[in-house]
């Protein structure tokens, strides 16, 4: 079918009044939220479902999104995290042998509002040029004279919180070595990952005190999350802190890999574009190996305390701390996603290093 055909209209507003018209799909309803890029070529719905999302409008540069349809298996966590979704085109015609359905009604199933028919080239170099900024998604007419009400949605739009923040479950997947993972935002993928190499993952709550996950008998730790944007983070970060003096190798991914660095006495820096793509490179500072890495986040770490941490990945492109070793404890941490779920690799052998921390 045309997709423009019977198309409803939408608007796209920046918080800075930057104007974007184009048509809507998905879900017929508003969303306010930080506009994103990423670059990726396939993985829309891993990423709308990614914790790294969270309070999120995601902006795809790939000019054709929904090639491949949807299907059971691909979330990476039971809910859609982002906010909304902006588009160049859709395809309503997917060709995949695991597919099971089309993007745009996955979307509407899932409430999320998308937008479409826009320049997205155009709409990415802005955000590159000026920095990430919220957004307003509108299935309504935006016009000189009610511009300023939608101005004010934005300025007004609270902040979500996050899903993970209302996890109370524990959950155990796999046989043999005990491996806790604080859940921070944690990712399907990287439970799969562990339980794949032999160990036995409990994932703990978020509210979980250090004592009730030493009460898992943790063999390794992981503190793993894909959203911080370091406002309120004391109760995570006092938790991470303690369980640096355990004496329990800990492995940091994303969000965890900052927190472990904040506890380190360093210091984190929010980007102005992110590093959000399946193609970042990134260098082993003591090899000089450069492979490729998946990575959605908007903060790097910025310095850390050279007595505390040494640095042992860097980001090809920026130079930015893309990982550190741990001086005073079995720890490391990475900004980047271990053999990430997006075109699954295993150069960086993180989780071998990592687990081979136990002795």
């Amino acid at each position: 079918m045309d997709i423009y055909k019977n198309a409803q209209k939408a608007t796209l507003l920046l918080e800075d009044g930057t104007q974007f018209n184009g048509f809507a799909v998905g879900a017929k309803k508003e969303a306010v939220g930080q506009l994103v890029f990423h670059t990726g070529v396939i993985g829309y719905q891993q990423l709308l479902t990614d914790p790294a999302n969270e309070d999120n409008i995601l902006v795809h540069t790939f000019p054709m999104i929904g090639n491949y349809g949807v299907n059971g298996e691909d979330n990476l966590t039971e809910n859609c995290t982002a906010k909304a979704v902006v588009l160049r085109e859709w395809c309503d015609t997917p060709s995949n042998y695991r597919c099971t359905g089309r993007f745009d009604s996955w979307l509407e199933e899932k409430g999320i509002p998308g937008i479409f028919g826009i320049d997205t080239r155009a709409l990415t170099k802005y955000l590159r040029d000026h920095g990430s900024q919220k957004g307003l998604l509108t299935p309504n007419e935006v016009t000189d004279e009610n511009k300023a009400l939608f101005l004010e949605k934005i300025k007004g739009a609270p902040k979500t919180q996050p899903h993970w923040k209302n996890n109370k479950e524990t959950q155990v997947t796999g046989e043999g070595a005990n491996v806790t993972v604080l859940n921070l935002g944690v990712r399907k993928d990287v439970v799969e990952a562990l339980a794949a190499r032999g160990c036995r993952v409990t994932v703990v709550p978020a509210s979980s005190s250090p004592a009730q996950i030493m009460e898992t008998k943790p063999q390794a730790l992981v503190v793993c999350g894909g959203y911080g944007d370091f406002v309120d983070i004391a109760e995570e970060l006092a938790t991470v802190t303690a369980l640096t003096k355990t004496g329990v190798p800990m492995l940091g991914i994303d969000y965890g890999h900052q927190l472990m660095a904040l506890a380190a006495g360093g210091r984190c820096q929010t980007l102005g574009a992110g590093h959000r793509g399946a193609n970042c490179p990134v260098s082993e500072v003591a090899t000089g190996r450069t492979f490729i890495t998946s990575q959605n986040h908007g903060a790097v770490v910025k310095e850390v305390d050279p007595a505390q941490a040494e640095v042992t990945y860097i980001n090809a492109n920026d130079k930015t701390c893309e990982g550190l070793r741990y001086l005073t404890y079995p720890g490391m941490s990475v900004q980047f996603i271990p053999e990430a779920e997006i075109g699954r690799k295993n150069f960086d052998k993180v989780y071998e290093t990592f687990l081979a921390m136990r002795g």
